[in-house]
C-alpha cells in the first residue's frame, strides 16, 4: 500500500480551482502521461495513460470516479486502472480551504499496484506518483493564473 499527502497553494479562488479539477480537459492536459480522457457521465472518466515507473514503461485503460462531492470544498478520486505491467488503483481526497494567498488544496490518499510495476518498489512508485502530483499543481497554478 502506498501513501500519499501533502498541500499546495494555488494562487487563485476556491471556485475556480474545484471548477478545474472536474474539467476533462483541463485534467487531460494537467495529468502527465494521459493520452485519452473521456466523460461516460456526471461522475466518471474513462482513461487512457502511459505511466513509466523505473525501467518498466506501459499504458494503462481505466476509470477515475468522482465521490463525495461537496463543491467547492472537497471531493474524493477512485481510480482503477489495468495494464501491460500490471495493475493500479487508489483513492484520494482532496479539500480545498480559501486563505489570503489563494486557495490550499490538501490531498492525502492511497494506492496499490500490482504485477511488475510493482516489482520496481514502493519508494521508486511513490517518487513518480509525488513528480505527476508536483506537475499536475504546476499546471493548475498556470491554468488559475490565465483566467
Amino acid at each position: 500500500m502506498i501513501r500519499i499527502n501533502g498541500e499546495h497553494i494555488v494562487p487563485g479562488p476556491r471556485e475556480r480551482v474545484y471548477a478545474l479539477l472536474q474539467d476533462p480537459d483541463f485534467l487531460a492536459q494537467a495529468i502527465p502521461g494521459v493520452k485519452n480522457l473521456q466523460r461516460v457521465d456526471d461522475t466518471t472518466y474513462e482513461a487512457e495513460l502511459t505511466l513509466g515507473v523505473g525501467p518498466i514503461r506501459g499504458t494503462f485503460q481505466g476509470r477515475v470516479r468522482l465521490a463525495d462531492q461537496n463543491p467547492p470544498e472537497s471531493f474524493s478520486l477512485h481510480l482503477e486502472g489495468q495494464g501491460s505491467v500490471g495493475f493500479v488503483k487508489g483513492v484520494g481526497r482532496i479539500t480545498l480551504e480559501e486563505v489570503p494567498e489563494g486557495t490550499r488544496l490538501v490531498y492525502e490518499g492511497e494506492s496499490e499496484a500490482g504485477g511488475r510495476i510493482a516489482q520496481v518498489g514502493q519508494r521508486l512508485i511513490q517518487s513518480v506518483a509525488r513528480k505527476m502530483i508536483s506537475d499536475g499543481l504546476k499546471k493548475l497554478d498556470e491554468a488559475v493564473q490565465s483566467a
